[in-house]
């Protein structure tokens, strides 16, 4: 299997991707509970097929520890462009070379992570933690219904293939197809997709409702 460096086909997507994998190994040397979650953590940790720019996680609010990170970042050639703490959140986007990535977090407790390999642009493997499959599944369906965006579908769609049957999430699909409307931004998945067909609304749409009978 090819690296990622290799299957993406966009220099930019190959500089943001090499700048995320450097963002994430130091968040855990500074923040070794983070969990990182969202459409990153489907692609390198599910072995997507969807690029993603943004970096999301679950952290412990510790200012002193989450200033270092930064810091450190700052060293390895990073500029803040942004950073925000606000009660519950911290956002912040950084510029590394000629790219920007943003860096998004909650400040939030997540009881049952796992343990999953990160495939970083190189193909080599770290370890980190995410969420299991369902709760993806469950973040992505809340995240289609405030913002109807394409990729979330998508990722919806993917995820599947890695869950067994589940009533709870077969009873939350029956509920997101009966009140769906199609996506607003349906011309962008093109532009996300690494390798292969490019699905449409309607494609995804029945698998997911075959998957929920």
């Amino acid at each position: 299997m090819f690296p990622i460096n290799i299957k993406l086909k966009k220099r930019a997507h190959k500089d943001i991707a090499y700048a995320q994998d450097l963002i994430v190994e130091e968040l855990y040397d500074y923040l070794p509970e983070a969990v990182i979650h969202g459409g990153t953590a489907i692609w390198r940790c599910y072995q997507g097929n969807r690029f993603s720019e943004d970096i999301d996680v679950y952290i412990k609010k510790d200012k002193i520890r989450i200033n270092k990170f930064f810091e450190h970042l700052e060293k390895k050639g990073f500029e803040i462009k942004k950073k925000r703490i606000k009660e519950n959140s911290l956002y912040s986007v950084l510029k590394f070379n000629n790219v920007l990535v943003r860096f998004e977090a909650l400040f939030k407790n997540i009881k049952n992570p796992i343990l999953k390999e990160y495939e970083n642009s190189e193909g080599i493997q770290i370890n980190i933690f995410t969420l299991p499959p369902e709760d993806l599944i469950e973040e992505k369906l809340s995240a289609y219904q405030k913002r109807k965006k394409i990729r979330d579908l998508y990722d919806i769609f993917f995820l599947l293939r890695y869950i067994k049957e589940d009533k709870s999430i077969n009873k939350d699909l029956k509920n997101f197809i009966k009140n769906f409307t199609p996506p607003e931004d349906e011309q962008n998945l093109k532009a996300i997709i690494i390798s292969g067909l490019i699905p449409n609304s309607k494609n995804m749409l029945d698998y997911i409702r075959r998957w929920a009978k």
